[in-house]
């Protein structure tokens, strides 16, 4: 019986990628005087903020980090928005009692700005970020704490993700995994992930969870 359901944030719920991907070249551009690859995008998603910084230019890692969250948190606003249908979704869960949570990689401040814009500060019961923990995902650290913050057992949540990372966090945590197919993985990539379930629209997880509460037909994983 799924009683949680753990979200990741970025490429998720809201769509940072376009920002992201525009602030990685931006300081790409002016410390290596290039942009990056579509490939060196995909490797860098999900990755903290330090390590796409040190990907970038190990030398000013430290400075740069502190100038990309100032650009971020800059343009943030205008370049970001809910993914269709996920703020839908939320609100439908939590009027069906669901217990909701994030587990983000991102930090406090920034994740807080971005549930700001959405306007779903009052939606999660538990938000753990990369400053609660000693290990971001793939660690399963964030993970275990929310079950153990919402005293819930691997076996009654579910988590939902864009990444490897996630996918890979929620396996160690014992968590249900669902892949989301508005990901920046490909098919192929998404499939290499060994998600339990990958949903195409928001409002497909709605069937997976009854499907699984209700005892019947395990649910087919479905396709992008």
């Amino acid at each position: 019986m799924i009683k949680t359901i753990i979200f990741d944030f970025d490429g998720t719920i809201i769509d940072t990628n376009a920002l992201i991907e525009e602030g990685l070249n931006h300081f790409s551009l002016r410390y290596r005087g290039n942009v990056l690859s579509r490939k060196e995008i995909t490797a860098l998603t999900g990755k903290t903020l330090e390590d796409q910084m040190h990907y970038i230019h190990p030398v000013h890692a430290f400075s740069m980090l502190e100038q990309f969250k100032i650009w971020y948190t800059h343009h943030h606003n205008e370049k970001t928005r809910a993914f269709p249908g996920i703020i839908t979704l939320i609100k439908n869960l939590k009027s069906q009692g669901y217990r909701l949570a994030i587990v983000s990689n991102n930090s406090k401040v920034s994740l807080n700005q971005g549930l700001k814009h959405l306007m779903l500060t009052d939606y999660f019961d538990v938000i753990i970020t990369r400053d609660d923990v000693h290990e971001v995902k793939p660690s399963p650290e964030g993970l275990e704490k929310t079950l153990v913050f919402l005293e819930t057992a691997p076996s009654e949540a579910i988590y939902i993700g864009d990444t490897h990372n996630d996918m890979l966090a929620a396996k160690r945590a014992n968590i249900s995994s669902v892949m989301v197919g508005w990901s920046q993985l490909d098919v192929s990539e998404i499939l290499l992930s060994e998600p339990d379930y990958v949903i195409a629209s928001p409002l497909q997880l709605m069937t997976i969870l009854d499907s699984i509460n209700e005892d019947v037909i395990p649910y087919e994983k479905m396709a992008v």
